[in-house]
């Protein structure tokens, strides 16, 4: 009786030491504010006006590197934004088009655009581009926010459906809070 007396004593006092050094270790770590990414980094990102043929239009802002996908009647493009010097951006163009059952992105074209209007001609579905913001900076913790890749589509009165991180269309608008959607 005695042994398990003193067994029972023993794994009691082992049990409150170690929640104590439990306890200890839980109120030195929540004392002390972990820093966040968006406290460390940022996401490059520009605001572009995109026109199309039946003359809706979209602001669409979208991250450097990151896609803008546009669909209208069957047609798909997809334009993805680089920044360069002066407010500039490169777009790179890619038409989507079936081959084998299967979508596959093809090579358009590349064009340099910047705060002034630039037209296009043959794509189809865009008429012009301009940049309306060259200087964007999103938290990495924004785009996670919004569903992990920050796209969200939105479609123009014309039928025309845009996505991006931000998109605001004459007839609606889609994206986190920050979102601006002033009219044009």
């Amino acid at each position: 009786m005695i042994k398990v007396h003193r067994i029972v004593k023993c794994t009691a006092a082992t049990l409150l030491a170690a929640l104590g050094f439990v306890m200890i270790v839980w109120a030195h770590g929540s004392s002390v504010p972990t820093p966040t990414r968006a406290d460390t980094d940022t996401v490059r990102a520009v605001k572009l006006r995109l026109t199309f043929e039946s003359g809706d239009w979209a602001n669409v802002t979208e991250m450097e590197g990151g896609t803008i996908d546009i669909e209208k009647n069957g047609k798909k493009l997809s334009i993805t934004p680089y920044l360069r010097e002066q407010g500039q951006v490169e777009l790179q163009i890619f038409n989507t088009v079936q081959r084998g059952g299967k979508e596959t992105k093809e090579a358009a074209g590349t064009l340099l655009v910047g705060k002034s209007l630039t037209k296009l001609q043959g794509s189809g579905l865009l008429t012009s581009v301009q940049v309306l913001d060259s200087n964007k900076s999103l938290s990495p913790d924004v785009i996670e926010a919004a569903g992990g890749t920050g796209t969200c589509c939105a479609t123009t009165c014309a039928g025309t459906r845009i996505c991006g991180v931000c998109v605001c269309t004459d007839c609606g608008r889609c994206g986190p809070g920050w979102c601006d959607c002033a009219a044009p």
